[in-house]
């Protein structure tokens, strides 16, 4: 059956909240990134005036104060810094410069001062070597006052210049930040607006599915089977109608497969009963009696007469399909009792069983019939007869039952196609085989379990029909 392309729910969800996060991230991303560049760009000016304050001091007081000395002669001008000093000055000039900073153009004007500077320096250098007179020296040594003063001015002005840069930078932050904020408070009723519209768009796409989901689940738990319920547009409910309508027809197909299996196991134990109480061995068993009974043996008479009694009772059972164990074993003693009776010396039994099972329960005519095709498959067939052992035991929680005799035993063709047959939907062949198919088939039945009877032979040694059951059924 072709289907119409659903939308999943999940994929809605999540164009949903692709869509609300873009609407609160994106402003918020947009004026983190830009307060964070103009703060960046607020710290390199702030960063650069305290640069360019750092060489007034150098050129103002460190170069005039060791100029001062050379003139007055304190210190010889070839034991100075002055050029260390002026070259250090030029190298971080250079480095503001190269920045591209607000105050450049007072910068570079300070630069060439500065080489105005380098100048007087070098002729007063000249001069202390030459060993010009006091007179000359102070002369040179005012026009390095007056040049060191200009630079010291123009190094006031690119300070001016980087505090209005600064300004000019904090104005548009505070701008930007103002900006944002209305930008956000809009992007908020806008997702708030989209999230209301989203909420109302998968209510719709959801409620009304579920509604039919539950009109159609109300109409299972009715037992109304036949009808189903349609395809939703939301591929998540999609699937779970498609569920509901699967188990509606797997319901209805249980229910009468339900219906052919109460048939056929009614089938099935009523052939068991049919099998138990065949004329044939009723017959025999009431022929016994009176033959004791002609022989003047009242005691065997008793014995036959209880345990054929003991055996129609625990086969009718008052209609209950689960009995003790000890009753099954009170119905199994009562029937080879009659048949010890019949075959005497040729067949003789034992019967292994703890006595703290004997309580449990257990689907009734599971054993008596292994016996039977014991007796009449393997000991009847034996010259001379055998034994039947019969073992119930319990191990981790299960029931194990063995049916063992040294009768005839089979080859391991027949061993194989009678396990084959027991798998069976019903028996094939002639109907000897029903009693063991029987056991095997109700044992699956009652107790939902895959593997049922067991059987294994030897030719001349034997057969060996075996089960298990668990023990804590709830019955």
């Amino acid at each position: 059956m072709a289907y119409a392309p659903a939308t999943s729910l999940r994929s809605r969800i999540r164009r949903a909240q692709i869509a609300l996060v873009l609407l609160m991230l994106a402003p918020a991303v947009i004026s983190i990134s830009m307060m964070m560049a103009f703060s960046r760009q607020y710290h390199q000016v702030i960063a650069r005036i305290g640069d360019v304050g750092a060489l007034q001091p150098m050129v103002g007081e460190t170069l005039l104060s060791e100029t001062l000395e050379i003139v007055v002669g304190r210190s010889r001008f070839e034991d100075g810094s002055l050029f260390e000093t002026l070259d250090e000055v030029d190298v971080r000039l250079g480095s503001l410069i190269g920045l591209g900073a607000a105050s450049r153009g007072d910068l570079e004007v300070a630069r060439r001062v500065l080489g105005t500077l380098c100048r007087y320096v070098a002729d007063l250098g000249a001069q202390m070597e030459s060993g010009a007179t006091v007179d000359d020296n102070f002369r040179v040594n005012a026009e390095i006052k007056n040049v060191a003063a200009l630079f010291v001015e123009m190094l006031d002005a690119a300070i001016r210049a980087e505090i209005t840069a600064a300004t000019v930078t904090s104005n548009q932050t505070q701008s930007v930040v103002l900006t944002m904020f209305a930008v956000e408070v809009c992007m908020l009723v806008a997702s708030l607006a989209f999230a209301a519209a989203a909420q109302r768009s998968l209510l719709h796409a959801i409620q009304a599915p579920l509604d039919r989901l539950e009109q159609f689940a109300g109409q299972i738990a009715k037992g109304e089977l036949s009808g189903r319920a349609p395809d939703p547009d939301a591929a998540e409910l999609r699937s779970l109608t498609q569920s509901l309508n699967t188990m509606a027809y797997q319901l209805e197909r249980l229910i009468e497969q339900n219906k052919l299996e109460q048939e056929n196991l009614m089938k099935s134990e009523l052939r068991t009963l049919q099998a138990q109480i065949t004329p044939h061995f009723l017959y025999n068993t009431l022929d016994a009696i009176v033959w004791l009974a002609e022989s003047k043996n009242d005691e065997e008479v008793i014995n036959v007469t209880r345990a054929l009694s003991s055996f129609f009772r625990t086969s009718l059972a008052g209609g209950r399909e689960w009995i003790t164990i000890a009753e099954e074993l009170e119905h199994l003693r009562g029937y080879l009792t009659i048949q010890k009776v019949r075959y005497r010396d040729i067949l003789n039994y034992e019967i292994n069983i703890g006595e703290d099972i004997l309580h449990e329960q257990i689907l009734k005519l599971l054993i008596q019939p292994l016996v039977e095709n014991a007796i009449y498959h393997g000991i009847k067939n034996r010259r001379g007869g055998g034994v039947i052992s019969i073992d119930l035991s319990r191990r981790d929680g299960r029931l194990f039952v063995t049916v063992s005799d040294t009768g005839a035993g089979m080859d391991e063709g027949k061993t194989r196609a009678l396990n084959a047959s027991l798998g069976q939907e019903a028996p094939s062949g002639d109907t000897s085989g029903y009693g063991l198919f029987n056991v095997d088939r109700r044992i699956k039945l009652y107790y939902r379990q895959s593997e049922g009877v067991r059987i294994e032979s030897t030719p001349g040694a034997g057969a060996r029909a075996s089960f298990n059951v668990p023990v804590d059924i709830h019955v």
